[in-house]
């Protein structure tokens, strides 16, 4: 499976590729989620959602669906992975697993 991994740090994004990651899965990117009050929020999405346009990806990997914004907006997030067939879960135990 091809996975991008989203975080809010660069240490939570190697926690979560050791945690979560089997060697059948590739890593094909990770960012980090925008500061809070940041004038673009969603910004750390974008190269995420690139790769899904480009067909690049099956699984964007959270550490909380928080990250993707209140209710409204993950959902929303989450809607437009799945236009692209990708999967959107998140390792924290809070929270359900999108698929």
């Amino acid at each position: 499976m091809r996975i991008w991994v989203y975080g809010d740090s660069p240490e939570r994004i190697r926690e979560m590729i050791e945690e979560n990651i089997s060697s059948d899965d590739t890593v094909t990117g990770a960012s980090v989620c925008a500061e809070i009050g940041s004038a673009f929020p969603q910004s750390g999405l974008i190269p995420a959602i690139s790769a899904a346009i480009r067909n690049d990806i099956d699984l964007l990997l959270v550490s909380t669906f928080e990250l993707l914004g209140n209710t409204a907006k993950a959902e929303q997030a989450i809607e437009l992975f799945r236009s692209y067939h990708v999967s959107v879960r998140s390792v924290s135990s809070n929270g359900i697993n999108s698929s």
